[in-house]
């Protein structure tokens, strides 16, 4: 059986990799986005969208709720601050970032992946931007919020489980 403190921090890694991803996002890609025209603001997305999906975002992506939800279990009985914390960790980043994003975000890259930008005239292009745009971000920014709190509630919980007091409850 894995020490469940190591399994606590080894959750730390890749919850605060898509953390810092999303909030890198928020911070510079999408302002940064937003100043582009409307067909190259589309094809700029449909760009990362494509490049996203590889092994260096999906391992942490997929892995951080398992591992949230490991060290869960392995701290089920522990100290009411150091399980508490991780069980809301693992409830925001499971409903507000993993659901957000399979429900929500990518419907909207798939939607956006189907667009013929190349093809489609000028008001069609400006309408998808607006519409996209819109909902995407805003969607975004509630898993962008989700990922930072459960970041947030983990960490809590692993400075809660290195105090001492929580180790003999546990």
């Amino acid at each position: 059986m894995p020490n469940k403190s190591w399994v606590l921090l080894l959750a730390m890694l890749p919850t605060g990799l898509i953390t810092g991803v999303f909030y890198g996002f928020s911070v510079a890609i999408n302002p940064a986005l937003a100043r582009l025209p409307d067909a190259v603001y589309l094809e700029t997305m449909q760009a990362i969208n494509e490049v996203i999906q590889n092994p260096l975002f999906g391992l942490p992506f997929f892995g951080a709720p398992l591992l949230l939800l490991w060290a869960t279990w392995l701290h089920r009985r522990a100290a009411r601050s150091v399980a508490q914390p991780l069980r809301l960790a693992a409830l925001l980043y499971l409903v507000g970032n993993l659901g957000v994003t399979l429900g929500a975000n990518v419907p909207l890259n798939e939607e956006l992946a189907a667009f013929p930008i190349a093809h489609a005239q000028a008001s069609q292009v400006a309408t998808l931007r607006t519409h996209f745009a819109r909902t995407w971000t805003g969607w975004h920014t509630v898993r962008t919020v989700a990922s930072v709190g459960a970041w947030g509630l983990l960490l809590a919980a692993c400075l809660a489980d290195a105090t001492p007091r929580a180790q003999k409850k546990a």
